[in-house]
């Protein structure tokens, strides 16, 4: 079989093509394609900065091209556009990376793509963006959504509800990487065991912020999931947000336990790691292969009690005869609070501020259907990764004026990147009370 032999960029504009046409993860589709390779380590890291940098900086690079270019940008052939994107990320951004090395490889890849003439214009516009200064917008809001790349309507939405300068705050956290945090798999170990394993593994290791159970990786010798540590279930990967959901739940040994909106598991295995693997969890999720994923997860990280369901959580057949003691509902959301991580939904056509109608009616419609399977004095715990109100308190509310039987124990816990360093996170937790 031939294995095709990529060049760092050569691998990024491919990651892109997915994202863009596919509607790809770009973790995923870079991992993917990063595995199918035979890039030595340095292209890797340049690959993904690539990749990420593109992505996370697109309108700011868009603002830059689009001076120099007389018809809308959007006209422009979508694979002209990556190799002009990827070029002028790294004129922009990478010091390490020569003007010259940027400038040819997009010019060749385009040549080869779509010949002379559209190569005689990548080089034209590069060119004239790399001898220019960058320049913003005098419009305040149409400024912040070049200066921290964001559509217009999410930079118009936070600029509305947290004023300007707050805005910025958080448009610029998001531009950042994400930590790579790990959860401590207490069914395995203990955070000083980890913590010594990982160090004599090569990594470099500090406590979390506000989260007993969390490693921050700071830095490792090679890919961290390849590291023996990982593969024997010691840890996984979670952010310290995603954590303190489970930590809200606090479910015990014994009980039967509900997620309702389970994914991929990996708030099925902290919560399976907090019953000390005793009990029942029931994992309900409607994508079946994110319920393969789950089954792989746990038996990597030995929590055995999980019941899947695959199914539509609103289905009486799903939950039928069951009741619970306790249940989380990590309901699907627009996914704001994670754009470090997954900064190609900004760019995602239908997603974003655009979902949310759609979302806030199904994130009600699952929560109703989990407060049915609740026990009298029955715990529940509502989370979403993202930085809306409507999603957030106002969703909170609604439970409470909807379902009086629930009493709130808490006033909701609001995680912003910028404050806290974590992913975004919103967090309340119910109490059925007949």
């Amino acid at each position: 079989m031939t294995v095709k032999r990529w060049s760092a960029r050569d691998l990024a504009a491919e990651v892109l093509r997915r994202v863009r046409k596919d509607d790809a993860y770009a973790t995923l589709a870079l991992n993917a394609t990063l595995d199918d390779s035979r890039l030595p380590a340095e292209e890797r890291r340049l690959a993904t900065e690539l990749v990420y940098g593109v992505l996370r900086q697109r309108r700011r690079l868009d603002h830059a091209l689009q001076r120099h270019v007389r018809r809308r940008l959007s006209a422009t052939d979508p694979d002209t556009l990556d190799q002009l994107r990827l070029a002028t990320y790294q004129l922009l951004v990478l010091d390490r990376v020569p003007a010259y090395a940027a400038v040819d490889h997009a010019v060749a890849a385009v040549r080869q793509l779509r010949g002379q003439r559209v190569a005689g214009f990548v080089n034209a516009v590069l060119r004239r963006v790399d001898r220019d200064a960058e320049a913003l917008p005098d419009e305040p809001v149409a400024r912040l959504a070049v200066e921290c790349s964001l559509p217009d309507e999410l930079a118009r939405y936070w600029s509305d509800r947290l004023g300007l300068d707050e805005a910025r705050r958080l448009g610029r956290s998001l531009l950042d990487r994400a930590p790579l945090t790990a959860r401590v798999n207490t069914l395995r170990c203990d955070h000083a065991t980890l913590q010594s394993t990982l160090e004599r593994e090569g990594a470099r290791v500090e406590a979390g912020r506000s989260v007993d159970t969390a490693l921050q990786l700071t830095l490792v010798p090679a890919s961290p999931f390849e590291l023996r540590s990982h593969r024997e279930g010691l840890w996984t990967a979670q952010d310290e947000a995603a954590q303190l959901v489970s930590l809200s739940v606090a479910p015990r040994p014994g009980e039967t336990v509900l997620d309702a909106c389970a994914g991929v598991g990996g708030k099925s295995m902290h919560l399976g790691a907090l019953m000390e693997n005793r009990g029942r969890l029931v994992c309900v999720d409607s994508g079946r292969r994110k319920l393969d994923i789950l089954r792989e997860h746990g038996r990597r990280l030995g929590v055995t009690i999980c019941e899947v369901r695959a199914g539509d959580l609103r289905s009486p057949a799903v939950l039928e005869g069951l009741r619970t003691d306790r249940a989380l509902v990590d309901a699907p959301c627009t996914g704001l609070g994670v754009l470090r991580r997954h900064p190609e939904l900004k760019w995602r056509p239908g997603a974003g501020l655009s979902a949310m109608p759609e979302l806030v009616r199904l994130q009600r419609e699952l929560l109703s259907a989990a407060v049915d399977a609740l026990r009298p004095g029955g715990v529940l715990v509502y989370s979403v990764c993202t930085l809306t109100d409507e999603e957030g308190p106002e969703q909170r509310r609604w439970l409470l004026e909807q379902r009086p039987e629930l009493a709130a124990e808490d006033e909701g816990l609001r995680l912003w990147p910028h404050r806290s360093g974590t992913d975004g996170f919103f967090v309340a937790r119910f109490r059925r009370m007949e």
